[in-house]
């Protein structure tokens, strides 16, 4: 380390003064702040002491700010003074050792002690400590203490609240605690380690110090001098390292620390600062999360993360890597050293001064986190009890409410224009509150169908800006649908996702495979084929086979499921299939039939007389030919031309033809490059290529409708190959489409994490899976998502919904067998304790109750006889476990009219502590005032507000009684 920087420990806000240590050239330079511009310290020179022998280690005093000591290459610990307001006093005192070596640390301490920490050298002290308060003190006066005789000492810190304590670190052995006071030279604690370099002590919670590897090792590892006194050398089982970062920098070219320190401003916050440049700051916390004792070891994939409380809040990348690809520099304009500033009031957060070889000082800072801000239940965001904005004003339902969002936004985004044809009456028509109807398409035929479902539901952020009352509002969306009935109906939940189509196509999806699995439509060879997608199927692989085995001895392979699908097909009465010459003909007609191609023209001819109906002309026009049926197509163009829907652009006599002229191909490339409908613009581009694999490709149509293209004429290759590539991409972007392709199988759950880290609908996700799980996948991140929905419900205090959601998700649950494979759950409602918000009905399983934390002593290994002695109960909570939380034992609140404690009997009662015969039922229940929450006996309560409508508790003037 050729420089350093230091921030004078007696620097105040008007006098901010730091000292420059230039190790290369033997120079010590005094300098104080003069200004800041654009985050560059300009600073004046105050004194200069050059000329001075060579040194590797220094520090400042902390009680004389013109004191500083420097410890020399031959090992001496020198003074110099430097003093701003007399720069000509050279003053220079040092402490001469009867071996010379290297110093690698000087320190320090408030009682004006200093240490020095010299190399190894045989039959001498390694450690010595000078008492500076000596007034005649010379330069051949022995040293206070000599300690760490032969031994190496990397390091040394005194802690500022115990003067006479130091933490040395021994070089390549151990870290070691000494006591000044203490007449023992071997320390009153130490630990073995090799991270014994670059010692930092925290100067507000001195427990904790860091330390960090040698040359070529940057770990650091943080330690708490409590355990550190708790345990010896000789238990290799304990350990008092807190954390440990191996490595804490980037280590692809051998990175070494140079500057370790604590930040002074913020507790458990420090820098570190590597030869490669490269400077961070780790913020640590702590947890109070206790791990259930009772689980395996093993369990989860990071069975071991919670196990200790401290861990890493955040780290800030202040400078990366002169070599770093996305932060290259060269290399010798790269940070040598930093300090932090912990005196100057004026700056907020954490600030340092990082020193430049050319000795530009530059101050850095940390990146303040963001404002918090306070939400009500309403979405109403607070400053100070101030409104600051709150949503705007509901309309109707969600699904209406959202549209005319999503219209607004969308328009702005893809720059609808109106149709020319329309009046300005019917304009202004289309954009009014009331209009049941979407008037933006949400089809293009540039922009792929993926992007524009993720435009609807992010409100085409960032290119489009909304107020924050329109983003206040469609937080509530969630909420909303579930207060509307969002649930298992399928048929409903269109109805509440009816502004999100890609939404309803999964809850239509759904709806059509309860309808394939209705009365045992999806068993067949002795397999229940049941919620499977189009690749399960079209691979004949299944996941879990034990699951879907009706007979459990049969055994599974490839040709079972084909059997299967066989026998399925044959019950259905699908009709043969017509297309590309294919092995697996059953395969395709069962994944077409759930890709809800109709597989006759009767059933044809109803959706593209719904599509028509809804305004999508040119897709039920083209639906009709992608499925086989010309003379329907035909049909359909027809009428719509008669009635003026769609322009006779000559598309009849390109779709009656089995082969297109030249002339004909050059004219639907024009219409293709003219048209702004997908649907058409793919009809055009197979006549123009002559090759489905051209519809296929084109990601501006649904993912349903491509599919049904590759399966009806793709060949087994390609359609295996699309299948494959599609699945992976539809999981990797979270594209809800892809659930017909995955079924609700676990790669559904793959699928829809993705989804709900990119969209945040856990709502939707944990709905749509409520049907497989946990019947046929176990996923322990479906559990985690249903246990957060469900908490999210007692949030929003649709305890009802709740309730509904459990019932129907319980009949969805059963096995063949007719067994139920839900567990049960909590319920919605229940008494909790003001201490630990558990439920104060008693717990006598030891898996339910917290007591199981708690040691139970080991009967086997008891000399005395006998049941186990019962724990004593805490001060201040009652020995009767009806009168006390079951759980952490406080005290139940009293009765505010009888003040007895609640659970206790009625003492007005003859003989209620011995029999509770004859008791009022009521007189059992525990009442609370959700207002005042004073409790009462139910009989008391009864009793009391059938008179009167305050509370009975003095001064509380609460009008419970008017509350009911």
């Amino acid at each position: 380390m050729e420089a350093a920087i230091r921030c004078s420990p007696h620097s105040t806000q008007h006098n901010p003064r730091f000292l420059i240590i230039d190790v290369a050239a033997n120079r010590l330079r005094l300098c104080q702040i003069d200004r800041i511009e654009k985050n560059r310290v300009k600073y004046k020179q105050l004194c200069l002491r050059d000329k001075l022998p060579n040194y590797t280690a220094f520090d400042w005093s902390k009680r004389d700010e013109h004191l500083v000591a420097i410890g020399s290459s031959s090992g001496e610990a020198i003074i110099v003074q430097i003093n701003a307001d007399n720069p000509q006093t050279d003053y220079i005192h040092a402490f001469p050792i009867k071996h010379q070596r290297k110093c690698n640390s000087i320190a320090f301490s408030s009682k004006n002690y200093l240490a020095t920490g010299l190399d190894r050298v045989r039959n001498d002290v390694c450690l010595n400590i000078y008492d500076l308060n000596i007034p005649t003190i010379t330069s051949s006066a022995e040293p206070y203490k000599k300690l760490a005789s032969s031994e190496a000492i990397s390091s040394i810190k005194f802690f500022n609240g115990q003067p006479d304590t130091l933490v040395a670190g021994v070089s390549r052995q151990c870290i070691r605690i000494y006591d000044l006071r203490d007449s023992a030279s071997s320390g009153v604690a130490q630990y073995p380690t090799r991270q014994v370099h670059n010692i930092a002590i925290d100067p507000l919670d001195e427990n904790y110090f860091i330390s960090a590897g040698t040359t070529g090792d940057p770990t650091v590892t943080v330690w708490d001098q409590r355990f550190v006194k708790q345990r010896t050398s000789s238990d290799p089982a304990n350990t008092a390292s807190v954390l440990e970062f191996k490595p804490i920098v980037d280590n692809s070219q051998s990175a070494t620390i140079w500057s370790l320190r604590y930040c002074g401003t913020k507790r458990a916050t420090f820098g570190v600062l590597a030869n490669t440049g490269e400077f961070k700051i780790v913020e640590l916390a702590q947890h109070s999360h206790q791990p259930e004792s009772r689980l395996s070891s093993t369990a989860g994939p990071n069975p071991l993360a919670w196990a200790s409380p401290h861990y890493t809040k955040v780290s800030h990348h202040l400078r990366y890597p002169w070599y770093d690809e996305r932060h290259r520099q060269e290399e010798q304009s790269r940070v040598v050293a930093y300090d932090f500033i912990t005196t100057d009031g004026r700056f907020d957060g954490q600030r340092a001064l990082a020193l430049y070889p050319n000795r530009d000082i530059e101050m850095v800072k940390v990146t303040p986190p963001a404002p918090r801000l306070n939400f009500t239940a309403l979405e109403e965001i607070f400053r100070d009890q101030t409104l600051i904005a709150k949503p705007n004003q509901r309309h109707g339902a969600v699904a209406k409410d959202l549209t005319e969002l999503q219209n607004k936004t969308l328009s702005d985004k893809h720059e609808i224009k109106p149709d020319p044809r329309e009046s300005l009456t019917e304009r202004l028509d289309k954009l009014t509150i009331d209009h049941p109807e979407r008037n933006i398409p949400l089809q293009s035929a540039t922009v792929p169908s993926s992007k524009m479902h993720e435009d609807l539901l992010t409100l085409a952020y960032p290119d489009v800006k909304i107020t924050l009352a329109d983003y206040l509002k469609a937080l509530q969306t969630h909420k909303r649908r579930c207060q509307e009935g969002y649930n298992l109906d399928c048929h409903r939940n269109k109805e509440i996702v009816g502004n999100d189509p890609w939404l309803v196509d999964a809850w239509t999806l759904t709806e059509r495979m309860d309808a394939h699995a209705w009365d045992d439509g999806m068993v067949g060879g002795g397999l229940d084929l049941k919620y499977l997608g189009v690749a399960s199927i079209w691979a004949n692989k299944l996941e879990m086979y034990d699951q879907r085995q009706v007979d459990p001895d049969a055994k599974t392979s490839e040709a079972l499921v084909v059997d299967a699908v066989k026998e399925i097909c044959a019950i259905k009465e699908f009709p043969p299939f017509s297309g590309v010459a294919t092995e697996f003909p059953e395969n395709r007609q069962l994944c077409l039939s759930l890709c809800g191609w109709n597989l006759s023209k009767k059933g044809l001819r109803e959706r593209c007389s719904t599509l028509i109906d809804e305004g999508q002309y040119y897709k039920a026009i083209v639906l009709a030919v992608f499925q086989g049926y010309k003379d329907v197509a035909l049909d359909l163009l027809k009428e719509t031309i008669r009635q003026k829907q769609v322009q006779n652009i000559g598309l009849a006599a390109v779709i009656t033809c089995e082969f297109v002229n030249d002339d004909q191909r050059q004219m639907c490339s024009w219409m293709s490059d003219m048209t702004e409908e997908p649907y058409l613009k793919g009809l055009l581009e197979y006549f123009i290529k002559g090759d489905w694999a051209e519809v296929v490709r084109m990601e501006q149509l649904s993912l349903t409708d491509r599919v049904g293209v590759a399966l009806k004429y793709l060949d087994d290759e390609k359609l295996s190959h699309f299948l494959r590539l599609t699945t992976q991409e539809t999981i990797a972007y979270g594209n809800i489409e892809g659930l017909l392709l995955t079924g609700l199988t676990n790669r559904a759950v793959d699928l829809l994490e993705h989804y709900i880290a990119k969209f945040g609908d856990l709502q939707s996700a944990v709905l749509l899976l409520s049907r497989a799980c946990p019947l046929y996948i176990q996923d322990p991140r479906w559990s985690l998502w249903k246990d957060m929905y469900m908490n999210q419900m007692q949030v929003w205090r649709t305890f009802l919904e709740r309730t509904h959601y459990i019932k129907e998700h319980n009949l969805k649950c059963v096995s063949r067998e007719g067994k139920s494979i839900n567990k049960p759950v909590a319920p919605s409602l229940a008494i909790r304790c003001t201490s630990c918000q558990q439920n104060l009905a008693l717990r006598k399983d030891a898996k339910t109750s917290r007591q199981y934390l708690v040691p139970v002593p080991d009967r086997s290994k008891s000399h005395h006889p006998g049941p186990l002695p019962r724990p004593h109960p805490t001060k201040g909570t009652a020995s009767s476990p009806s009168l006390a939380c079951p759980n952490c034992n406080a005290q139940l609140p009293r009765c505010g009219l009888c003040m007895m404690w609640l659970g206790s009997p009625d003492p007005s009662k003859l003989g209620a502590a011995q029999t509770l015969k004859g008791e009022d039922m009521e007189a059992r229940l525990m009442v609370f005032c959700m207002s005042c929450t004073h409790g009462f006996h139910g009989h008391h309560a009864r009793d009391w507000f059938a008179r009167h409508a305050m509370c009975p508790v003095p001064d509380c003037q609460c009008m419970c009684g008017l509350l009911n």
